[in-house]
């Protein structure tokens, strides 16, 4: 009589996408995205099942539905019938609605909003804080506050990859560069070029103090592009954003640069200063 030895089915491979950890990408190994995650504040990462589905994750976070419960939102009103932090919109909204001069907005972090509550609404009137979160003391103290004296840059990106960039002194939002629109290109590319852009610019000025002035960027894919000088995109954009493409990648290979490249904290400092304001 012969016996039936039954395989237990291999284990299916997964893809573990890191948006937030040590180095952001692809893994598929799940120690490896451990050790891109342990130890860092709010890490963000997810698997998927294909490699297909891991990329477009990585291109474009915010196609990943989210199972985690809904945002509580802190709602700070500095003028109204009843100034005072709210987590309900229809109690905040009382207070504003027939309130000749009201001011109020929306913050993700009760940290920060109670912070806001206590200083002069002119602080907060032009930034987007939604996307804040409350961190612990010693996180806050690690992240700190930004850099006055630098330059800021963002990208926009619509659905059908019509995108531009720009670049703004950080803490006066005066813009110094406006680019775009160009047709069939991605967001990551719009950073990519918005970095760059403000390297040759800063780099531009024979002043030695401009070639230290820090630039902040929400984007460390970008950020990432212009540590390999090379924009990594999937995209097959027209001959005209290769062109840009091309040019900034031949600028980084020529150039060498001393102004540091930094992470604008969303979490902590709200939406960058460069923001295009669209979401």
């Amino acid at each position: 009589m012969f016996s039936t030895y039954i395989c237990p089915m291999a284990k299916k491979k997964k893809y573990y996408v890191v948006w937030e950890g040590h180095l952001p990408g692809i893994y598929d190994d799940w120690s490896k995205c451990q050790e891109q995650i342990k130890g860092y504040p709010n890490a963000q990462f997810k698997s998927f099942n294909t490699l297909a589905q891991a990329q477009k994750a990585l291109r474009n976070p915010e196609s990943v539905s989210s199972s985690s419960k809904k945002k509580t939102y802190y709602y700070v009103v500095w003028y109204g019938h009843q100034p005072g932090i709210y987590e309900d919109w229809d109690q905040a909204r009382q207070q504003i609605t027939g309130f000749k001069g009201a001011i109020y907005k929306t913050f993700g972090s009760k940290q920060l909003a109670e912070k806001a509550f206590t200083e002069h609404p002119d602080k907060y009137k032009d930034g987007d804080y939604k996307k804040t979160k409350d961190l612990s003391k010693g996180e806050l103290e690690k992240i700190g506050d930004p850099i006055e004296l630098s330059l800021s840059v963002d990208a926009a990106c619509n659905g059908k990859g019509d995108f531009e960039y720009q670049g703004v002194w950080t803490f006066s939002k005066e813009q110094v560069f406006l680019v775009g629109p160009y047709k069939k290109g991605s967001n990551n590319i719009g950073e990519f070029l918005a970095l760059v852009h403000a390297l040759a610019f800063l780099n531009s000025h024979k002043d030695p103090k401009m070639k230290q002035i820090p630039i902040y960027s929400d984007s460390r894919i970008a950020m990432g592009w212009v540590r390999q000088k090379v924009c990594r995109t999937n995209k097959k954009p027209p001959a005209d954003v290769l062109n840009l493409i091309a040019r900034a990648e031949k600028w980084l290979r020529a150039n060498s640069y001393t102004n540091p490249i930094l992470k604008w904290e969303t979490k902590v400092w709200g939406e960058i200063p460069a923001d295009f304001g669209r979401k």
